[in-house]
């Protein structure tokens, strides 16, 4: 819910997903005009946007009303269904061609979240969850080694850029989380590499949408952020920024 407090921000600061990843979901999961798409934790709509222009008939699931309120007013049409709830008590109709969580799934019971998502979703449909990770450790670059010094001083504790281990390369975990109960088998997993263009602001923003940024104290956040735009600066006003966005996708089982 730190996310629903500075919707706002979060609108400002997160970037969209690559189209890739819905080039994939059209390939491998069925995405198409009138799927019946069930969205888990669908933020202000960074996920919602792109499944509409698909087509699908999407029931996005959000429990923040700030971030529901964004993404009702950017999308509204007569294929978009909001339910302001978390997933876990929101009451569901099933029957989904595909079920989708984007930056989401984390934040589910995993003991609990396999086995409702596997009871909305028909037989021979499909289960996909992604992520961003905002860096990528096999292309580092002078911005990333030097804002390690601002992590040092301000977040002694976190591991240094090159020595990250993003939780969604984490393959063994999220097969174990997304086949437990045989709701779903035949996991895929796909690593889109790409690359985000930050200025000062933009920097801000997304920066400011990390909980661990958002966490510092007041003096300490605006010190970081403060730290953060001048490096961009000392590189021309502009930096390309590596990402990877992790797909991983699970077949719905026939019996």
């Amino acid at each position: 819910m730190s996310f629903n407090a500075a919707a706002s921000t979060y609108q400002r600061g997160r970037p969209p997903y690559p189209e890739a990843v819905f080039d994939l979901l059209a390939r491998r999961c069925g995405l198409r005009p009138g799927a019946r798409v069930l969205e888990i934790g669908a933020g202000n709509g960074l996920a919602t946007g792109p499944l509409l222009a698909a087509g699908a008939h999407v029931v996005a699931v959000e429990p923040g009303a700030n971030l529901a309120a964004i993404l009702t007013d950017s999308y509204a049409c007569d294929r978009l269904e909001v339910i302001l709830a978390d997933f876990e008590t929101a009451t569901l109709t099933g029957g989904f061609d595909l079920a989708v969580a984007a930056t989401a799934l984390h934040w589910l019971d995993p003991a609990t979240s396999t086995e409702k998502i596997g009871g909305l979703v028909r037989p021979g449909g499909w289960l996909a969850a992604w992520w961003t990770d905002f860096g990528d450790v096999d292309r580092p670059t002078p911005f990333r080694d030097r804002l390690d010094e601002v992590y040092r001083d301000l977040l002694p504790h976190e591991p240094g850029y090159r020595q990250s281990r993003p939780y969604m390369l984490d393959t063994d975990r999220w097969r174990g989380q997304l086949t437990a109960g045989g709701w779903f088998d035949d996991v895929a997993v796909e690593v889109i590499a790409w690359q985000q263009t930050l200025t000062p602001e933009t920097a801000r923003d997304l920066w400011s949408t990390f909980p661990n940024i958002a966490e510092l104290a007041p003096a300490d956040r605006e010190q970081f952020l403060t730290r953060l735009a001048a490096l961009i600066d000392d590189e021309g006003g502009q930096v390309d920024d590596p990402r990877l966005t992790v797909v991983y996708t699970a077949a719905r089982t026939t019996a």
